[in-house]
């Protein structure tokens, strides 16, 4: 899949009318949705993904993604992210009876999500910016699967999104919050959602307006897309200030190991 976006930061102080104005034009009200996503890190030489899963990770069509994305990272090694869904509600600041810890959620027994970026095409002085994805449901087991294919564990965030949809369009305000440190593992408690302090210290939301496509090596494809974005920048950016943003600010690769003259990588 291809992914097409503008970028757009939009002030705390005009979230709410942010919201209200994307509803008045896509005619819905947002779906807010958070996840928590941890961070892995591949090692520095590229290596594909393992060619079979324990039975029950992974649907038939699901194991065509996972060999497209053992196919890039043979070429490169990157940072993945496994993406939970969750609610402040129910897995914010848990207590059990008597103001107990609840124990720790084993992140290996949920639902995760798989995400891969590649680096953005070279657009020169677009506005938008264009990269290949990949997302892949897992029933289970994700973070094992990573952590045995030799991608280390770095960090995690919390990410808070409100999107809505116009047609073809996508319509995302997202922001990135911090957790506890907790070196090496992730946090064995979410602390309370009004605890969590927002990674951009100006509390500013990224507004992305996107459009995908689906197959690629479809360049007509991408050029229609790109001119349907183009097309509705025209009418965003009457309240939206779209920014040239450079790829390397999207560049989740790894860089390879340094060789020495006369020698192979180690």
């Amino acid at each position: 899949m291809h992914e097409l976006f503008l970028t757009a930061s939009v002030k705390q102080s005009d979230f709410d009318t942010a919201c209200a104005v994307l509803q008045g034009l896509s005619w819905m009200t947002a779906r807010r949705t958070i996840y928590r996503v941890l961070f892995f890190a591949g090692q520095p030489q590229a290596q594909g993904l393992p060619t079979a899963l324990p039975p029950g990770m992974l649907r038939p069509q699901e194991m065509q993604l996972w060999r497209e994305l053992s196919k890039h990272l043979l070429r490169s090694s990157y940072v993945l992210q496994a993406a939970y869904e969750v609610t402040p509600e129910t897995d914010f600041g848990r207590v059990a009876a008597g103001g107990a810890d609840v124990p720790p959620v084993d992140l290996n027994r949920l639902p995760a999500t798989l995400r891969w970026t590649d680096f953005p095409d070279p657009l020169r002085d677009s506005p938008i910016t264009s990269r290949k994805k990949i997302e892949i449901p897992f029933a289970r087991g994700l973070p094992v699967v990573l952590t045995q294919n030799k991608h280390a564990y770095t960090n995690e965030l919390i990410q808070e999104t409100y999107s809505f949809n116009r047609g073809d369009l996508e319509i995302v305000l997202s922001r990135y919050y911090y957790l506890p440190e907790s070196p090496g593992r992730p946090v064995a408690h979410l602390p309370p959602w009004a605890d969590l302090r927002p990674v951009d210290s100006a509390q500013k939301w990224v507004l992305n307006v996107k459009m995908y496509v689906a197959e690629d090596g479809q360049p007509e494809k991408l050029a229609k897309a790109n001119e349907e974005l183009m097309r509705n920048k025209a009418e965003f950016e009457k309240l939206f200030d779209f920014q040239v943003v450079g790829r390397q600010a999207f560049d989740t690769r790894i860089s390879p190991p340094p060789v020495v003259p006369g020698r192979g990588p180690p």
